[in-house]
């Protein structure tokens, strides 16, 4: 546009822009005055060279700045509106929007210069409105007759855009009398503004963006309600409302739904290991719905629906599978069908029928069938399924096993992708703090790499914990023991803490006391334990039979088990790296005298049982030997012993055994091998002297004394069925009273009848508690009475439940007093479940025992009501029978545990009634026992490794001492269920469990309550939240003076850490919970101000995040041992000829720095010694190919899936903040 054309209009137009008018005038002028708008200080885009070089008066340039009618009316209605303080807050807010140019920040510096110099002076208008725009320049102010300058009115505000490019309408004034009239009119205005100098100057340096400035970006000002939905948006990344199965998990279980969610996220795996009957399995349902319901998208490879496998033990398939498929808890509304069933393998299709879509698949397979998998069935498994829930994960604490090498063969699919991993166990750790080791190394790759991330240092951790305990076993020194206990407090808080979930009875009713159960708290009603000696109602005759017991079960040798599959049990200890493993051999035939001793004190038929089994196959394989049959050749021989042991169905005989043991298989050329040694050391025994024998001679010799021991066995167990059979009551025919039958087992070859034995002191004193209590004898008067309770018998063995069953039945019906309470027309009340009562009979009798607590008042009606349960420990944990007040334990486990769980069953979380406790306590019975372990002892000095460890009887912590064992076992009968639980816990154990869940864990789960339930948030509440750019954003509340700020720590792309931080009145740093943000919706908004005291509290608490940053920096320097480091260092030297493979130099060295020294030093020199890229000379290595001594390890590393790691460097991402009030 033609300029000469009204040359006093300015609108931005080429040749026409305000700045041109500004920069001219400026340096012509003796002062300035300027009233804007609002004063865009990013805008400022003047330079020295723009203003004079001389100033006759200071300021010279004179700024006032007010409140535009477009800016802001919301804080207009907000009570104690400030326009100082919004105007500070706006200013920073706006020099911290965008990056400055370095041109930007020089004019930026110019500003604050002339500001603190005086040559620029700001005020602020806060009365009114001040919606005008004035550039007035004074070339000449003294002039009394010419204009004394020039005026520029109009639309344009202080901006870079206002003053060039904007469309704007602004006119220049010059004559003398406007611009007097503007003189005055802005000297009005000045008069009346504030000071905003100082203000100005604050805001300049708090903004941050000057170099080398301390103070942090305060972020973009939002509202309370978005600020919370924000950060707890992006505190949960994005699960927000997760809470589900409220109807049917208790609060505390919820809590570990989510606690365990954001482990298997960050660890690709978690350890469950609650106490006893706390609802593992109901957790552990819980999360396997959730991603079958797809709330777990990131567990599963894109575009695929998500397959689940449970590995378990084949006795506790069925618990699950009727948890999760047939019970009313899960899966309700989903439709389940059989897609594949082998043994002890079946595989369920879910399907949701609203969507009609397929949405995974739920295996079930046993422990058994899992250890002995090929590498190619476990890579199969591995691709097609994404999560893994393995129960009774102790038994993979050790490495050498197989089912703990397939285990971990799972980790990954073929293309890297992370397998997830469950594992539920109450025992984690048993014999060493190598269990939990290995437990975690299941879901976790060679280098550690979410321990890594995090700077936690778990392989010189545990290294350092296991040296010290040698130590303090040969030195015994207090030095030591602080070393150890400090060793053990870091493992504990930056291990455990990060991959357990560890909560116990006394744990949660002292920490989760505002935890909920039905809105009542969380109690545990601890039932009165009774202990039950019967060895007052001990006849003559069972006197006798004890003796005779005791003196002749040592003698036995059960020969037998000397000649098939596995003559020993293994027991393992596993040694800590570069030591060979401790295996201590324990002949079976001991076990067996051990576990007739646990049978005798659960009850006379089930000992008599036991010992029927063995006698009868024992006496086949005598009949087989003692034939005619001769053997002139070893193969002969071989099938002589095969064919006696098939015959007598010997190969299933060690099932008990492997349950509570693990047992080393021989390979069959090794076992005939350990015969023919057995039978050559028999035959020394009965050469005659001088004679000349062949070794098929040899070999018959010492059959004959095989079959010598046979005949001598077989005696002294007659010797035992005399004493049991004086026992037995009669019938009217002079028979041995029946009362049924133990359903018969395939390896079972003869079906034995159960008994009725004359006076049989436990039995009679249960009856004695079960009838009328006027009749109960003297005995008993300190055991409650059990007439008319709903009563749960427990014993450990299913032959015991049989007896005590079928016995009761036969007494009920002849007690007419009892059948008011115990029989209904002609049913009698009473049920018995073992292993092998089917699911459906399973859970009509939990409903007709209990139809209170589980809805079975319809098969009440139908069936009759159930007053006496007998079961053995085939109920599974999730079970509640608690209309029940009684419990009796006619046997007492040896491990604590268990008694605690069945008792958990009735005494559930919240239960606040009576129940009654009576645990049966041997007498003599024990004494055969202690007989049993007393020859043990003579053979394997650490008895605690039979009894002690693998099946963690009494204390754990001490080697057993026979001696005490007595009254050991009648120490735990007296013990409440909270003390059990401790009681079972090792010292060891001790040390590392958790101080319970850490207080944020638990505030999460309240917050995410709150979220879902009673704000009532709904999915849609979080889209606009989602889609906005990082923060920070921040606002204002009414409150207590203190400012919250939150914070993300990130290694690479690994969030390892959030922070809320907090600054109150006294100025100290505390850590808070991200309950905090309640706030945000409980307390007013109000409006800015304070600002430069918020950032001021803000630099403090950057300044604690950068020391957070150099703790973890420091962290991830990981010590490495020898050839490993040697190579480090042989790299480093040398590191300027990795220019061009930079990027898997660094990832070479991250891995090299972290990996165990003793994993892969091995394969590592192999490859690059073999192939002449290094030379080794004891510790000094050489690199000969540079490039390629990077690449061969590179490729290695991804290749053993060690390369996730890209990035070490230590990233803070401030979410937001808000200042209360």
């Amino acid at each position: 546009m033609n300029r000469e054309i009204a040359p006093n209009i300015i609108d931005n137009s080429q040749g026409r822009e305000l700045v041109r008018v500004i920069k001219d005038q400026l340096k012509k002028s003796k002062e300035a005055k300027f009233a804007i708008g609002y004063f865009f200080l990013s805008g400022f885009n003047l330079v020295k060279d723009d203003f004079p070089k001389d100033y006759e008066n200071r300021p010279f340039l004179k700024i006032v700045m007010g409140n535009e009618t477009t800016y802001p009316t919301k804080e207009e209605l907000v009570e104690g509106y400030n326009l100082r303080e919004i105007f500070k807050q706006r200013m920073i807010e706006d020099l911290q929007s965008e990056q400055l140019s370095d041109e930007e920040v020089s004019q930026l510096k110019t500003l604050r210069d002339f500001v603190s110099n005086n040559i620029i002076k700001v005020k602020l208008y806060d009365k009114s409105r001040l919606h005008a725009k004035l550039y007035l320049f004074l070339t000449n102010p003294k002039e009394p007759y010419g204009s004394s300058g020039l005026a520029a009115v109009g639309s344009s505000n202080f901006t870079s855009v206002g003053i060039t490019r904007n469309k704007e309408l602004n006119v220049l004034l010059t004559s003398r009398d406007e611009v007097n009239y503007l003189n005055n009119w802005f000297d009005s205005l000045w008069e009346e503004s504030i000071e905003f100098r100082e203000d100005l100057l604050k805001v300049i340096d708090l903004s941050g963006v000057l170099p080398n400035s301390p103070y942090p970006k305060i972020g973009k000002m939002v509202d309370p309600q978005t600020l919370f939905k924000y950060l707890v948006y992006k505190w949960f990344d994005g699960r927000v409302l997760n809470l589900y199965k409220k109807d049917v998990l208790m609060e505390f279980q919820l809590v570990g739904v989510v606690n365990a969610i954001e482990k298997i996220n960050f660890y690709n795996g978690v350890i469950l290991a609650d106490s006893v009957g706390l609802g593992k399995s109901f957790i552990a349902a819980a999360i396997i719905e959730e991603l079958l319901e797809g709330r777990h998208p990131n567990w599963v490879p894109k575009g695929k629906t998500s397959s689940i496998m449970l590995i378990l033990p084949p006795s506790i398939i069925s618990q699950w599978e009727e948890l999760l498929i047939k019970s009313s808890y899960f899966l309700t509304d989903k439709i389940t069908e059989v897609k594949k069933e082998e043994h002890n393998f079946k595989v369920y299709s879910i399907h949701n029928p609203q969507e009609q879509k397929h949405l995974g698949n739920l295996a079930f397979l046993s422990l058994g069938i899992f250890q002995n998998l090929t590498e190619e069935e476990l890579k199969k498994i591995a691709k097609e399924y994404d999560f893994y829930v393995i129960d009774e994960a102790h038994k993979y604490r050790n490495s050498s096993t197989n089912r703990w090498k397939n285990a971990r063969k799972l980790q990954k699919k073929e293309d890297g992708f992370a397998n997830k991993f469950l594992l539920l166990t109450a025992t984690p750790l048993n014999n060493s703090i190598n269990d939990i080791y290995n437990l975690i190394r299941i879901f976790t790759d060679d280098a550690f790499t979410p321990f890594y991330v995090k700077g936690i240092p778990i392989n010189n951790l545990m290294k350092e914990y296991k040296n010290l305990k040698r130590r303090l076993q040969k030195e015994n020194g207090d030095d030591i023991k602080k070393e150890l206990k400090k060793i053990a407090t870091e493992i504990k808080q930056n291990v455990l803490d990060e991959i357990m979930i560890l909560r116990t009875r006394k744990y949660i009713t002292e920490q989760l006391q505002d935890l909920k159960i039905d809105d009542k708290n969380i109690t545990f009603h601890d039932p009165k334990p009774y202990t039950l000696n019967y060895y007052s109602f001990y006849t003559k005759e069972y006197k006798t039979f004890i003796e005779t017991v005791s003196n002749n079960l040592d003698k036995i040798l059960f020969e037998h088990t000397k000649l098939y599959g596995t003559r020993f049990v293994v027991f393992e200890e596993e040694a800590v790296e570069g030591e060979e493993s401790i295996k201590r051999l324990i002949e079976v035939a001991d076990l067996f005298k051990l576990i007739l001793g646990k049978r005798l004190e659960s009850g006379i038929y089930s000992f008599e049982t036991t010992l029927r089994r063995l006698y009868e196959k024992e006496k086949i394989i005598y009949e087989c030997f003692n034939s005619k049959e001769i053997f002139s050749t070893k193969k002969e021989l071989v099938n002589l012993i095969k064919k006696a042991v098939e015959k007598a169905r010997i190969d299933k005989e060690l099932d008990e055994i492997e349950e509570e043991y693990s047992i080393e298989e021989e390979r069959e050329e090794t076992w005939f091998d350990r015969v023919e040694k057995l039978l050559l050391e028999y035959a020394k025994e009965e050469e005659i002297p001088g004679k000349q024998y062949s070794e098929i001679e040899l070999l018959q010799l010492g059959l004959g004394k095989v079959l010598r021991n046979l005949w001598n066995d077989l005696k002294l167990m007659d010797c035992i069925f005399n004493e049991l059979d004086k026992l037995k009551e009669l019938n009217t025919k002079g028979q041995y009273k029946t009362v049924g039958y133990v359903p018969k087992e395939s390896e079972d070859i003869t079906k034995i009848p159960i008994y009725s034995y004359k006076n049989e002191p436990k039995l009679e004193s249960l009856k004695q508690m079960i009838a009328n209590p006027f009749f109960k004898s003297l005995e008993l008067e300190n055991i409650p009475s059990l007439n008319r309770k709903k009563i749960l018998i427990f014993t450990q063995y299913k032959d015991t439940a049989y007896y005590i069953y079928t016995n009761l039945i036969d007494w009920i019906e002849q007690e007419l007093d009892l059948h008011s309470w115990l029989k209904d027309k002609d049913k009698i009340k009473v049920a018995l479940v073992t292993g092998d009562t089917d699911i459906a009979t399973k859970i009509n009798y939990m409903k007709r025992f209990s139809p209170r607590a589980n809805d079975g008042w319809e098969e009440v009606k139908k069936y009759g009501e159930i007053e006496i349960l007998i079961s053995t420990d085939a109920l599974s944990e999730g079970v509640n029978l608690q209309d029940a007040n009684a419990v009796v334990n006619y046997d007492l486990p040896w491990n604590p545990m268990t008694i605690v769980q069945r008792v958990g069953r009735v005494n559930r979380i919240g239960n606040e009634k009576d129940i009654d406790v009576i645990n049966y306590v041997p007498s003599d019975e024990i004494e055969v026992i202690v007989g049993v372990l007393q020859k043990l002892k003579q053979k394997i000095q650490d008895i605690t490794l039979v009894v002690g460890k693998d099946v963690k009887i009494l204390s754990p912590d001490e080697e057993i001492s026979i001696e005490t064992f007595g009254e050991r076992i009648k120490d735990i009968s007296s013990k409440t269920v909270s003390e059990l639980e401790e009681y079972g816990i090792s010292q060891d154990f001790k040390e590392f469990i958790p101080e319970g869940m850490p207080k944020e864990q638990i505030d999460e789960y309240k917050l995410l309550n709150l979220i879902q339930y009673d704000f009532a948030y709904k999915e849609q509440d979080f889209i606009e939240v989602s889609k906005m750019n990082d923060g920070p954003y921040y606002s204002y509340i009414e409150g207590n003076n203190k400012v919250v700020s939150i914070y993300e720590f990130y290694r690479g792309k690994y969030k390892i850490m959030k922070k809320v931080m907090c600054i109150s009145e006294n100025g100290k740093i505390e850590y808070k919970t991200p309950l905090e943000f309640i706030n945000l919706l409980t307390h007013r908004k109000v409006q800015s101000q304070k600002i430069d005291k918020a950032i001021e509290n803000l630099k403090s608490m950057k300044e604690e995040t950068e020391k957070i940053t150099e703790i973890l920096n420091k962290s991830s320097n990981q010590e490495q041992k020898g050839f490993l480091n040697n190579l480090f260092n042989a790299l480093l030297v040398e590191r300027e000829k990795a220019k061009d493979i930079e990027s898997e130099f660094y990832v070479v060295m991250n891995t090299l720095k972290n990996i165990p020294y003793y994993l892969y030093t091995k394969e590592i020199k192999k490859i690059l010694a073999e192939n002449e890229f290094i030379e080794v000379n004891k510790d000094t290595i050489i690199i000969k190919d540079y490039k390629s001594t990077v690449e061969n390890l590179y490729s290695f590393f991804k290749n053993q899936g060690l390369t996730e790691v890209e990035s070490l460097k230590i990233t803070v991402n401030h979410l937001g903040w808000f200042y209360e009030i």
